[in-house]
């Protein structure tokens, strides 16, 4: 189980899961929770919970779904502000040159 905060409303929801490919998505979401403490101690990432899938090995069984999150940037873990997850406050950086 993870939870979860919309920055807009400060509502909670908890994601639960018990199949393999979802502890693996809640895995790699606390690799990269664990990343982004060593470079922003006190961040917490931002995510969108997308779909997402593979196909199985086995042909019979075809796509199959599992649950993914994309990490679309890192807030401030006590602030009121809400961050801009648009694509132009992602890429709203200045080349140091």
């Amino acid at each position: 189980m993870i939870v979860l905060k919309r920055p807009a409303t400060l509502e909670l929801a908890t994601f639960s899961t018990a199949s393999k490919t979802g502890r693996r998505a809640v895995g790699n979401l606390l690799r990269h929770y664990d990343r982004l403490q060593r470079t922003e101690p006190g961040a917490q990432p931002v995510v969108r919970l997308r779909p997402g899938g593979f196909t199985h090995k086995d042909g019979r069984i075809g796509w199959v779904p599992v649950p993914a999150f994309a990490i679309i940037g890192a807030a401030p873990a006590h602030s009121a502000v809400i961050p801009d997850t648009s694509v132009k406050g992602q890429l709203n950086d200045e080349l140091p040159w």
